[in-house]
């Protein structure tokens, strides 16, 4: 059975929207458009008439709309609650937000998602996000005058970042930022998951343009790293938005970060096939976030959502009653047939319980001959057996054991005094060991890995990653040794 959702990219200036019929076999991109939003431009005049020009263009009918907004409209704070509660956390999340935001907090639209929850459950790092209502309402009452009513309102470039960060490899960092005509959004990817969302506005047509974003950047991820306490070392930098008017930006913060800049290109990053229009080619750039937000809905990620419907339930009903009875007429004919077959198999496991009743009974008398009255025989077993073992000279439970102290010998012994290397983490758990550190060239991790395969414990020797440090002195490398 096939779905059709539509992506709806709201910005400042423009919006940009992508059809994607979704099956069990794959997702195609079915059709698409970028309209520019006039002069009126923010207003809700502006946003109506290009709707009006969306309806025009693109068959809209049975689909599932997931919206975003501009993310310049957003405030977006890291903070840390002492508990993990998702309900507990939202009755919370005002006052905790309250001193550090400029408006008041019975005027604010807010939501949060989880970054990461420690020490047993009683710590939990999160991204909260809030925008007024007199902001974002004329989004919303725009859409309704259309009769739309979107499963997801979210903030631009999130949906891109979310598809980025689920395609990352463990233990990776990565940089992505989508440039808009006057703002840019950041994103902090570590380890497949976004830790830092940040907006900052951006001179719309200057030749200071590139190094204005350059500066937030740099200042961001400082901030970034000293409040984390972590060394964030992104391997690389994607970049998409409509406001990429040549390759020249992406080139220059190449050069000044000394990060090597990529294109998002999701279609073609997730081989998602298009149906290309001659007379509008598909502009990665321009359509990349509007196809994320498809993505969104149809993989359910978990992402910002300032659009949950008081009325959940009968909404569902409502836009799905038939498919609701037939699955409710299915339902009542397997609780039938689950409940015969309760009966069935109750019926014949009392029968194979009494077999096995009497089985017992047989065996304990054959090996216990003298007990002439037996009133339990399981339990009166397990109770001679350990009589039995108490009577034993020697008893021990020997098997494969290897110790932690022992592994670090061998690892002691094997790296060479001559190899410049400094462990910063080792981790040793039943299946396998993981070692970080720091050494002075990728000859020295290679030698490290060929060391610890002689290593008679460890089964397999895996180099999980190695990049230069910041300073470019040092290389920093993970190696994973099965056991």
């Amino acid at each position: 059975m096939s779905r059709k959702v539509l992506g709806l990219d709201i910005r400042n200036h423009s919006l940009a929207a992508v059809v994607v019929n979704s099956s069990l076999r794959e997702n195609r991109v079915d059709a698409y458009t970028h309209i520019p939003i006039s002069a009126a431009g923010e207003d809700e005049n502006g946003i109506a008439a290009a709707l009006e020009t969306l309806a025009q263009r693109l068959d809209t009918s049975g689909c599932d709309w997931v919206v975003s907004v501009p993310a310049d409209q957003f405030s977006f704070r890291n903070l840390q609650v002492p508990f993990s509660n998702s309900n507990k956390i939202r009755m919370v999340l005002p006052f905790e937000l309250e001193p550090t935001l400029p408006y008041p907090i019975d005027d604010l639209v807010i939501d949060f998602q989880t970054i990461e929850t420690v020490e047993s459950g009683e710590k939990t790092k999160l991204i909260a996000a809030a925008v007024e209502k007199s902001r974002l309402n004329p989004y919303i009452e725009a859409l309704a005058a259309f009769k739309i009513d979107p499963e997801i309102v979210t903030i631009s470039g999130l949906p891109a970042a979310l598809c980025l960060a689920g395609q990352s490899d463990p233990g990776e960092d990565q940089l992505f930022i989508e440039i808009d005509q006057k703002s840019i959004i950041l994103f902090a990817i570590v380890d497949g998951q976004i830790r830092l969302i940040r907006s900052f506005t951006i001179p719309i047509a200057s030749s200071s343009r590139s190094q204005v974003i350059c500066t937030q950047i740099q200042r961001t991820l400082a901030a970034f790293e000293e409040n984390e306490l972590s060394d964030f070392q992104p391997t690389d930098l994607y970049i998409t938005g409509n406001g990429l008017s040549d390759a020249k930006t992406a080139k220059y913060i190449a050069a000044k970060l000394k990060i090597p800049v990529k294109a998002l290109n999701l279609a073609s990053r997730l081989n998602i096939p298009i149906e290309a229009r001659a007379e509008y080619p598909w502009n990665q750039a321009r359509l990349d976030n509007a196809l994320a937000l498809t993505l969104m809905e149809i993989e359910d990620l978990d992402g910002l959502n300032f659009h949950k419907v008081q009325f959940g339930v009968q909404k569902f009903l409502a836009k799905n009653k038939s498919q609701v009875v037939k699955s409710g007429i299915l339902a009542a004919a397997v609780l039938v047939l689950l409940l015969f077959n309760v009966m069935v198999e109750s019926y014949t496991v009392q029968r194979r319980i009494s077999r096995l009743d009497h089985q017992i009974t047989e065996i304990y008398k054959s090996t216990f001959p003298e007990v002439q009255k037996i009133q339990d025989p399981y339990l009166e077993m397990q109770a001679k057996l350990k009589q039995a073992k108490k009577k034993s000279l020697f008893y021990t439970d020997t098997g494969p054991h290897v110790r932690s102290i022992d592994i670090l010998n061998d690892i002691s012994k094997r790296i060479s005094k001559e190899t410049k290397v400094d462990i910063t983490r080792l981790v040793i758990s039943p299946q396998n060991v993981l070692i970080s550190g720091n050494t002075d060239n990728f000859n020295s991790v290679d030698e490290i890995k060929g060391r610890l395969e002689q290593i008679a414990f460890f089964k397999k020797v895996t180099i999980s990653s190695s990049n230069k440090d910041r300073s470019g002195e040092n290389v920093r490398f993970m190696i994973k040794a099965e056991l």
